[in-house]
């Protein structure tokens, strides 16, 4: 079990001997939420705070509070190296260099306190701002814990964790490779499995009855083929979301928020 947690960590790079999240460039999160969001939260590995030569605003000093409160080394720099040292010019002032990002084995999530009764699972999905948009609903909406893949799936980078408003720090995630086994384990702790797909016939609204509140997997598809066939085998029903426009299909990110609102009505 150690030796799979460990494969699922990046170790591209080092820092002082400490691995990072991924190259040194793409280590940097950037933004004054994304970074606020992550100290506050003092899960996620910071091993460098550094702060714009203007950045002066109260959230800037509440991050270096926060940095000197864990012990994070701070430093200055020119506008210029901090958008050279991370790829982007939209760093509000503010970068801090990540380690690997600490995600939870599936148990965690199960035996979460959280009184939520919907775990999200996500298929395959390569965009890092639809990743990022659906954990954010899922915070917003208090779900128990979001799963992804290690396969043809985005993991944890700094673009989700933008993407996400820094609420990556506020739910257990969790990385499998083996979906069989993960599902199976989910059934027997008694979820029922949902999977939106665009040949379902049952609106997600009727998918749950308000005496029976079984708890349920969602899976939300790849951008592109949607959920996997294999997955699909293993789900107990095929949900979608009535559609009255022409279009086809809703955005991933679009359809897991309309999704998870209604299941937590």
């Amino acid at each position: 079990m150690q030796k799979q947690k460990e494969e699922l960590m990046p170790r591209v790079g080092t820092f002082r001997g400490k691995p990072l999240l991924a190259n040194h460039q793409k280590s940097w999160l950037w933004g004054t939420i994304p970074v606020w969001e992550t100290l506050h939260a003092n899960r996620w590995p910071v091993y460098e705070l550094v702060l714009g030569s203007h950045a002066d605003q109260p959230i800037h000093q509440k991050c270096v509070e926060l940095a000197k409160k864990h012990e994070i080394p701070v430093r200055q720099e020119t506008s210029a190296r901090m958008k050279q040292l991370c790829g982007a010019s939209d760093h509000q002032g503010i970068l801090a260099l990540m380690g690997p990002f600490p995600f939870v084995p599936l148990n965690q999530i199960l035996d979460s306190t959280n009184s939520s009764d919907v775990i999200v699972l996500l298929d395959r999905l390569q965009d890092p701002f639809n990743v990022g948009a659906i954990i954010r609903s899922a915070a917003a909406f208090g779900v128990q814990g979001v799963i992804l893949g290690t396969k043809s799936q985005v993991g944890i980078t700094s673009h989700v964790a933008r993407s996400s408003a820094g609420t990556v720090n506020q739910i257990p995630i969790c990385r499998v490779e083996d979906w069989e086994d993960s599902i199976s384990n989910l059934k027997q702790n008694g979820y029922q499995i949902l999977a939106a797909t665009l040949a379902a016939k049952l609106p997600v609204a009727q998918s749950r009855s308000s005496e029976s509140r079984q708890p349920v997997v969602v899976i939300i598809g790849n951008e592109a083929t949607g959920v996997s066939p294999s997955l699909i085998e293993q789900c107990d029903t095929e949900i979608l979301i009535p559609m009255k426009g022409t279009a086809e299909s809703l955005n991933a990110a679009v359809a897991a928020g309309i999704i998870l609102y209604e299941l937590s009505r």
